[in-house]
């Protein structure tokens, strides 16, 4: 006989909650000016936030099935975009030397003008070369490339850590669940939906697992995604 699925204590809200910092400061960043010393600030919030989506996602998703192989591929991807190993590297930077290479509108720095809000190579730094373009448009571009793998995962693993596919018959079965398993992993004594509905158009497990969905987790990362993905396409 097969062996009932055991879930891991950690759940896909932490790397919702990791994104949502993410999204938070970007919006702040989009909201500050260049010029305002808080800007500074923000960014160095949003890239530590930003690196800590594929932390997270790792810790969160080690323990289920097929993960490690699956996640060592979008890795590398990752690995092999430049724009994703700089905004890395800004982080370190940050974090282990407190330089920040952002250039303000209409200012100059070390004899160069920038017209538009840029990174740039400082002197004497670990820096040896920075993407072109504007900071807060490389800042969601760089989010919308770690979404992208966060997406993925949300759809290959979907039966795990998707609450909207937890309860659905095609999850019992890929867990070797039956309906009392489900009432019991949200907290209920099993048994407590077994009734005899009388429902000409619905079965009495539909209706079952129906009722259990409403007393499930809130699925909290859809938003994020169709705001930085889907309204993309």
């Amino acid at each position: 006989m097969a062996e009932k699925f055991k879930f891991p204590n950690a759940g896909i809200h932490i790397v919702a909650q990791k994104v949502g910092e993410a999204d938070y400061f970007l919006e702040e960043l989009k909201e500050t000016h260049p010029y305002d010393e808080k800007f500074n600030y923000i960014f160095s919030a949003f890239v530590s936030a930003l690196r800590s989506i594929t932390f997270s996602l790792q810790y969160v998703m080690t323990k289920y099935p097929d993960f490690d192989g699956w996640y060592k591929i979008r890795q590398e991807k990752l690995r092999s975009s430049k724009l994703a190993r700089a905004f890395v590297e800004f982080r370190n930077q940050a974090q282990k030397t407190g330089i920040i290479p952002i250039a303000p509108e209409h200012s100059l720095f070390e004899g160069i003008f920038y017209e538009t809000t840029q990174f740039y190579i400082p002197t004497n730094s670990e820096f040896k070369e920075v993407p072109d373009g504007n900071v807060v448009d490389l800042s969601e571009k760089c989010l919308i490339e770690v979404l992208s793998v966060v997406a993925e995962c949300y759809k290959d693993f979907d039966i795990y850590i998707d609450p909207r596919v937890l309860f659905t018959e095609r999850a019992l079965e890929k867990f070797n669940w039956t309906i009392e398993d489900l009432e019991e992993f949200i907290g209920f004594p099993k048994g407590y939906t077994d009734v005899d509905f009388e429902d000409n158009e619905l079965s009495n497990s539909q209706i079952r697992i129906e009722m259990l969905r409403s007393h499930g987790g809130d699925e909290t990362l859809q938003a994020y995604l169709d705001k930085y993905l889907n309204a993309k396409t």
